[in-house]
């Protein structure tokens, strides 16, 4: 029999109190100590890496590249990388990452510093952990809160974007923000109360969301908001929002750079550059990144790990449980706090979704604004199938989407092992060998807990399964990222040419150009000091920068005849081939061979 209605939201279900697993979740995150718990989770997946791994290409060397040169002249209003404007994306990201370098500084330093660019990343999604966790706890069980918050903090999507110097987790914070603050107005205005401090709260997150990824805070905000009042009937939030004071806070916060941006580059060009940044990629898709409806979907299951186990039951659970047909014919006031929540979640994450999947540019990260209430409805979903205990009834969905799962959590372990062997070379590039048993280890420990989880399902002991699958979670990006991607000299190329440069000109005072080599970690690594030349150009570029130092292929230096000074080979992911470059001083010949 099925526990009293509501009694897993509240924590009084009869059976989940006797199982262990529950137990000793309940002890976890009680008061301040589940808290302390996500933070040093948090830590222990952000941290391996964020010092040691290479730039990546492209996008977090870009942004890095841009606010390094920003900090340094000064220009606050238009970021660039080198001589071109990067006005595809506002400035938030930028000034918070020229906050950092004021504060840490690089050193001045080549090839060096790109953690102080990360860290931005790293706390905004510590932020995001921490808002999801507290506004779980407002709708739902504490459990289910922290397990919500829990999924959300390890799952690879927010694991490696937490690692990169990118706008995307400060529009997650901005969007969990937003929709915190938005979730207080509603319920203020249910009760009767005073809406203003909420209201201001959430304006101020809409408009720091628009100045960190532009439109995409305000629309989920607002087909949120639009859902939840044509499913309840009642439209009384948008007066509670103060909609005036939200026009006049965004005006204040976006207006100025808007204006110093269109009378640095003008106008229409800055109209061009938003057109194409949200219409364009909406219509077609940009820079090749398409992908058909139900692309998003597919990911899920692997992003979202491990809390995907019981998303879909989730969502389709919260449906139910809010009733979302009938209710257009009720009154949003007749539901428990934990349906209103499930209605909220909901709003917030469908409708959303099925916009990303209707527009034509596709990456994989454009759904992550939609993983918090996705982790929360999975929680509160698998504390459900744990309360019903050994009689909780599987179905064929159900066990295929567990060895879906399991299957997913096989591939996520052996992830580390098998980029160690795709990228042995046959060069054979120096490698570290202590990393070989530190993958062994996990690889074993991943597989013990697998088993386990597996034995879990078959007695119904959900939470148990899901405990394992969090366990691995926590442990992979240690072993993958620190050990692996951060250790891996095939990938980084770009700093061992920055390092081989440097041993020939100490001073830094001698040209660089790049021909075929344009990777934007280059940049970066080289302050900015390269400059990527196509072939035809390379000869005019030489000979009006005497004691020019030129990064090429093979080819290229041979055909002129000019001095190799050293040679490397790297995997270039941006493009999906092995790479190999020479160093050259045109002013020294080439000398015969005897």
């Amino acid at each position: 029999m099925d526990p009293p209605e509501d009694s897993v939201a509240r924590g009084r279900s009869p059976t989940a109190g006797r199982d262990a697993s529950s137990r000793r979740l309940r002890s976890l995150v009680s008061g301040t100590r589940g808290g302390v718990v996500l933070l040093l989770i948090c830590l222990a997946v952000y941290v391996p890496g964020l010092f040691t791994l290479p730039p990546v290409d492209r996008d977090e060397s870009r942004f890095a590249q841009a606010s390094r040169q920003m900090f340094e002249s000064g220009d606050f209003a238009v970021p660039r990388v080198q001589d071109r404007p990067r006005l595809n994306k506002p400035p938030l990201i930028y000034w918070v990452q020229c906050g950092s370098l004021a504060i840490f500084g690089d050193h001045g330093r080549e090839n060096e510093g790109i953690w102080v660019y990360r860290l931005p990343s790293a706390l905004c999604a510590i932020g995001t952990v921490m808002l999801t966790w507290r506004l779980g706890r407002k709708l739902f069980d504490p459990r289910a809160a922290w397990l919500g918050a829990a999924f959300l903090a390890v799952c690879p999507m927010v694991v490696w974007d937490a690692h990169q110097a990118r706008a995307d987790q400060l529009l997650l914070l901005t969007v969990v923000g937003s929709q915190f603050a938005l979730w207080h107005v509603m319920d203020a205005h249910r009760r009767g109360r005073g809406t203003l401090g909420w209201a201001l709260v959430f304006w101020l997150a809409i408009g720091a969301g628009i100045m960190a990824k532009g439109p995409i805070t305000p629309m989920i905000a607002g087909l949120t908001a639009i859902t939840v009042s044509l499913i309840s009937r009642r439209w009384g939030v948008w007066w509670a929002l103060r909609l005036p004071l939200g026009v006049v806070i965004i005006a204040l916060m976006v207006g100025p750079w808007v204006y110093a941006v269109a009378k640095s580059v003008g106008f229409d060009q800055y109209r061009s550059i938003i057109w194409d940044e949200t219409i364009g990629r909406s219509a077609g898709a940009k820079e090749g990144h398409w992908g058909p409806p139900g692309y998003h979907l597919v990911f899920s299951a692997v992003l979202l790990w491990p809390g995907s186990l019981m998303t879909a039951a989730g969502v389709v659970r919260a449906f139910g449980r809010a009733r979302v047909i009938s209710r257009v014919r009720s009154s949003a006031s007749s539901l428990a706090t934990g349906r209103r929540g499930e209605l909220f979640l909901l709003a917030w994450a469908l409708p959303a979704w099925v916009v990303f999947e209707l527009v034509s540019t596709k990456l994989p990260h454009y759904t992550m604004p939609l993983y918090p209430p996705l982790a929360l409805l999975s929680a509160r979903m698998l504390l459900s199938a744990a309360s019903r205990g050994p009689g909780f009834v599987r179905d064929a969905g159900q066990r295929l989407g567990e060895g879906i799962w399991v299957l997913v959590g096989l591939a996520l372990a052996a992830a580390p092992s098998a980029i160690w062997v795709a990228l042995a070379h046959p060069l054979t590039l120096p490698r570290p060998s202590w990393p070989v048993p530190l993958h062994a280890a996990m690889l074993v420990a991943s597989v013990w807990l697998l088993v386990r989880a597996i034995k879990r399902f078959r007695t119904s002991r959900m939470l148990a399964a899901q405990l394992c699958g969090l366990a691995i979670a926590i442990v992979t990006p240690l072993v993958l990222i620190e050990s692996t991607l951060a250790r891996e000299p095939g990938l980084a190329l770009s700093p061992r040419l920055t390092e081989a440069i440097r041993q020939i000109d100490p001073q830094r005072s001698r040209p660089i150009a790049s021909v075929e080599y344009h990777e934007d970690s280059f940049v970066f690594a080289t302050r900015g000091r390269v400059r990527k030349l196509d072939e035809g150009d390379l000869d005019a570029f030489v000979a009006q920068n005497p004691g020019a130092i030129v990064i090429a292929p093979l080819r290229v230096v041979e055909s002129r005849g000019w001095k190799t000074q050293a040679s490397l080979t790297g995997f270039n992911y941006s493009v999906g081939r092995w790479t190999s470059v020479v160093i050259a001083s045109p002013d020294a010949p080439e000398e015969p061979n005897p």
